[in-house]
C-alpha cells in the first residue's frame, strides 16, 4: 500500500524523494480511506494533514497520539517502525489468535468487537506490533477472558480460589471448614521480605488459597502490589501470594521483588550478578538490580492473585 491509497479524491503533488517510513506506516493504517475520512475517524485536523503529505513531513506529536489512541497502537511502533523482539509481545499475539480460533471467530469478526481494522488486527497477531495496556484489557473483555489469560501460561488464581478473610482481635489463623483452602498471613511488604516466621502481631488479614494453587508449598506469604509496572494484569494494591522457598528464577514465570521499599512483581532475567526486572506495562521501565548491593531481592515466586472488583 503506498502514498497515493490514502490520496484517494485528493489530489497532491508526489513527494520527489522516498516517504518518510512514519508517514508510510500512517498511510498503511487508513487501508483505501480518502484523506477526509481518516482525519473524520481519528479525529485530525485535514489542512495539517494534507501539508504532511505535500512536504513528505511528520504529522505533530498530538496527532501522532491521536492516530496510536485510535489504532490502539504502541506510540514508540508508530514513531520508529521498529519490530518488537520482545518474547512475550510474540507470545500474546500466537495467543489471541489461538482463543480467536477457539471461539469460531474470524479475524474481520474479531475486529470489529474490538473496532478496529481487519489489516492492523493482523499485524498484530503477526506480532509485528506492541501490545499497549489498553488494548489487552479491550482484548481480554472481547473474548471473555482475564488478561492473565493473554500474558502467560500460568494461571493466576483469583476468587473464589483466592479469598481475603478478616481477622479478629484475638489474630488466631482462621478456621476453615472443610479441606479446600489453606490460610495465608497477609503482611506488609517489608514483614513478607524479611521475616522467615511470620509474627502474629504483623498479619494484617489471612488469605484463604485453594489447596490446588498451593499443593505442598508451606513457606506461603500474601501482600499487596506497588507501582503500575505489571497492569493490566497486576494494579497497586492487588493482593500476591508468594512462595518463598522457590526463588529459582524461571523464563515467564512471575516473581515478587523487594525493591525501594516497596513490593513490585516482575518477570526477571539474571545476567552475571545484574538482575534484570522486566515489566508488563509497555510504559514501565526496565529496572536493573545489583546483587553485590542488594543480594537477596528476589521474595519468592508468584502463585497466585486477588483484586477486588
Amino acid at each position: 500500500m503506498g502514498y497515493m491509497s490514502l490520496a484517494v479524491n485528493q489530489k497532491f503533488p508526489m513527494p520527489n524523494t522516498e516517504l518518510n517510513p512514519t508517514l508510510q506506516r500512517i498511510l498503511d493504517l487508513q487501508a483505501g480511506q480518502s484523506l477526509t475520512e481518516f482525519c473524520q475517524a481519528v479525529g485530525l485536523t485535514y489542512e495539517n494533514m494534507k501539508k504532511c503529505l505535500q512536504r513528505n513531513g511528520l504529522p505533530d506529536t498530538e496527532a501522532l497520539s491521536k492516530i496510536a489512541q485510535y489504532f490502539h497502537l504502541d506510540l514508540q511502533w508508530l514513531v520508529s517502525g521498529r519490530v518488537p523482539d520482545s518474547l512475550l509481545n510474540h507470545s500474546i499475539a500466537r495467543r489471541i489468535a489461538a482463543f480467536r480460533e477457539w471461539k469460531g471467530w474470524s479475524i474481520e469478526q474479531m475486529a470489529a468487537r474490538l473496532s478496529l481494522p481487519c489489516h492492523v488486527l493482523d499485524l498484530y497477531e503477526q506480532g509485528k506490533c506492541l501490545f499497549s495496556s489498553d488494548l489487552i484489557e479491550q482484548l481480554s473483555a472481547a473474548l471473555g477472558l482475564p488478561p492473565s489469560a493473554l500474558l502467560t501460561d500460568e494461571e493466576l488464581y483469583q476468587s473464589p480460589r483466592l479469598k481475603v478473610f478478616q481477622t479478629t482481635s484475638t489474630q488466631k489463623t482462621p478456621q476453615i471448614a472443610g479441606e479446600d483452602f489453606v490460610s495465608v498471613p497477609l503482611t506488609e511488604s517489608a514483614i513478607a521480605a524479611g521475616q522467615p516466621i511470620i509474627p502474629k502481631d504483623s498479619i494484617e488479614d489471612y488469605v484463604l488459597l485453594h489447596i490446588r494453587a498451593a499443593g505442598k508449598r508451606a513457606n506461603l506469604v500474601a501482600s499487596r502490589v506497588d507501582g503500575h509496572s505489571m497492569e493490566p494484569m497486576l494494579h497497586p494494591g492487588d493482593i500476591v501470594v508468594i512462595d518463598r522457598d522457590d526463588k529459582i528464577i524461571v523464563k515467564n514465570k512471575m516473581f515478587a521483588i523487594y525493591h525501594e521499599g516497596g513490593l513490585t512483581a516482575k518477570y526477571l532475567e539474571r545476567k552475571n550478578n545484574l538482575l534484570i526486572l522486566r515489566p508488563i506495562n509497555p510504559v514501565a521501565e526496565i529496572q536493573i538490580i545489583d546483587l553485590n548491593e542488594n543480594p537477596q531481592p528476589v521474595v519468592g515466586k508468584i502463585i497466585g492473585a486477588w483484586k477486588d472488583f
